[in-house]
């Protein structure tokens, strides 16, 4: 076998992927790394949303992947948290493979196929870890190459919910269901329990050449910090230029009110005026996704109240879509 060893560069859905990073696949590069809250770097360094796209005429794929963390959570898949997901293009539509799953820090998948005609993968990188490296092995005598898609990216800045949050695997959390779903590629910004609505972070927003950027930060925050830092977040968006897409806030899922102390629907009522007052301000292309909806009316969405199941992404997705094909 011969061995290809991906570079930032060739990764989909990161930014700024020629600056230099410690690890080829944290989310942001080293000059943010004192801009940040210590929580939110670390957090950072995680791959969720990330993904690589290939295309290969070998009949076998052997995957080897190496973890910094390598931890457990009790309510959640060693698969989503530090595994790798396999998905296959037929026609116009990705279909998923296969799960590389991870055993230890360093770890080994065998994929195979049916043939050595030319096909075009797409491996989703760990969503709560860290890969420090990884390495792609073809047979002998056979083609690998890295593409990306150039389209625009959705910018996803948000929760433990954006990071994935309690999926299975990699492929189902619901930036990689949208990115698979439509044209663009989506960049996940989740970083679990500190989706702050920070202006460092809209700093970091206002670089991007985005399609549109979602906001989902409301699990996070309480009702003073909704009323303080909106409108200081879409301003640090808005100062560059750049960033004249839409920016879309997300209302809370009144399904969590029974499991924490908050209540939900007084933070979507005073999110919904912030986001009135935005516009009443002169922002333009300010919008609000509903919760209504989101994750069905059976109760069946989580694991734990919050945090999202594979059924649970699977309706989040759909309900953002929905809504971004009326928006974008």
């Amino acid at each position: 076998m011969k061995y290809f060893t991906p570079q930032t560069s060739e990764a989909q859905n990161i930014i700024e992927p020629y600056e230099l990073r410690k690890y080829p696949f944290q989310r942001f590069p080293e000059k943010y790394k004192n801009r940040i809250r210590k929580e939110v770097w670390n957090l950072s360094e995680n791959n969720a949303g990330i993904s690589i796209q290939l295309n290969t005429n070998s009949k076998i794929l052997k995957l080897k992947w190496a973890v910094k963390l390598d931890f457990k959570m009790n309510h959640m898949t060693d698969a989503g948290i530090k595994g790798l997901d396999v998905y296959e293009q037929e026609g116009n539509k990705w279909q998923y493979y296969s799960t590389g799953l991870p055993n230890s820090s360093k770890n080994e998948h065998l994929v195979k196929f049916k043939d050595a005609n030319d096909k075009t993968l797409c491996l989703y990188l760990p969503l709560y870890d860290s890969i420090v490296d990884l390495n792609i092995g073809i047979d002998d005598g056979r083609d690998l190459k890295f593409i990306k898609n150039e389209n625009k990216p959705i910018v996803f800045y948000g929760t433990s919910i954006t990071q994935g949050g309690c999926a299975s695997r990699p492929g189902i959390a619901h930036t990689n269901i949208i990115s698979r779903g439509t044209i663009h590629p989506c960049i996940n910004l989740g970083f679990s329990g500190n989706g702050h609505l920070e202006t460092e972070i809209g700093d970091i927003l206002s670089k991007i050449d985005a399609r549109c950027f979602i906001i989902d930060c409301l699990p996070n925050i309480d009702t003073l910090q909704i009323k303080s830092k909106i409108i200081p977040l879409v301003k640090s968006i808005r100062k560059n230029c750049i960033t004249t897409c839409p920016i879309i806030f997300v209302e809370q899922p009144i399904m969590h009110a029974p499991y924490i102390d908050e209540d939900v629907a007084d933070k979507n009522r005073i999110l919904s005026k912030k986001v009135k007052e935005c516009r009443e301000l002169g922002f333009k292309d300010i919008h609000l996704i509903p919760q209504e909806g989101s994750l069905g009316s059976d109760r069946e969405s989580t694991v734990d109240g919050v945090h999202y199941n594979d059924i649970g992404f699977q309706r989040f997705a759909k309900h953002i879509t929905k809504h971004l094909e009326k928006i974008l």
